[in-house]
């Protein structure tokens, strides 16, 4: 499986009604901006055949930072849509998305998806294009797709029992691994996320000094 396909993938699972039949991983040099700033990265970008542009972040430690990272990824992504001149109207719908294994948010809030979007005190809602959500693997999975699920059981190094999608991305990072060639650019654009996600899982197992069943899909891959 590709990294396109392993992305479009994840993208489906968390934003199920979107369309991701297209899409790309973009290369971040577009990022840099013009005056003294804060170095941007982001852990993997993409963006769909309609220019909307997806942000995936992998938060392993809570630094209590998440609403201001978001809107500085929201900045970073929207920074060089428009051209001169251009519309306002022209700017395209920005998603970052934090996969984290807690709750990063001071608040009771217990869902495992929390979908976030500028609204008023009245309720209403004021359209600006950005979403932000929290993908909250120590949450409450109710209603939660399978391969979300299993998304969320790399992270907190669990038995794999729920969707595919999970083992596929082990399955890629163990082909890469293994290969003299075609790798090094995967690793560049997404690879390396999951390979952090995969090892963050087994920092956090340790702590928790749990073990993992032999019987374990995923088990030879947290070896070496």
């Amino acid at each position: 499986m590709s990294q396109l396909e392993i992305c479009r993938k994840f993208l489906k699972a968390v934003l199920p009604k979107l369309d991701f039949t297209k899409i790309k991983v973009v290369d971040q040099s577009h990022l840099k901006t013009d005056y003294l700033s804060k170095a941007g990265h982001l852990d993997i970008h993409c963006t769909d055949a309609y220019g909307n542009q997806f942000d995936i972040e992998l938060q392993m430690t809570n630094e209590h930072n998440v609403a201001q990272r978001a809107k500085y990824y929201h900045a970073l992504m929207t920074n060089h849509m428009l051209t001169a001149g251009e519309n306002y109207q022209s700017l395209k719908e920005t998603y970052v998305i934090f996969l984290c294994p807690f709750n990063p948010l001071i608040t009771e809030q217990q869902r495992a998806v929390g979908h976030y979007q500028m609204i008023s005190e009245e309720g209403d809602y004021l359209n600006d294009g950005t979403h932000t959500l929290i993908l909250n693997a120590s949450g409450d999975w109710e209603g939660v797709s399978d391969e979300l699920k299993g998304i969320f059981q790399l992270v907190l190094r669990q038995p794999a029992s729920f969707g595919q999608l999970r083992a596929q991305i082990m399955d890629k990072i163990d082909e890469i691994k293994h290969s003299k060639t075609g790798g090094c650019k995967y690793m560049e654009l997404t690879g390396a996320f999951w390979q952090d996600v995969r090892e963050a899982g087994i920092k956090i197992g340790e702590r928790r000094n749990k073990s993992v069943a032999p019987q374990a899909v995923w088990g030879a891959f947290l070896v070496g």
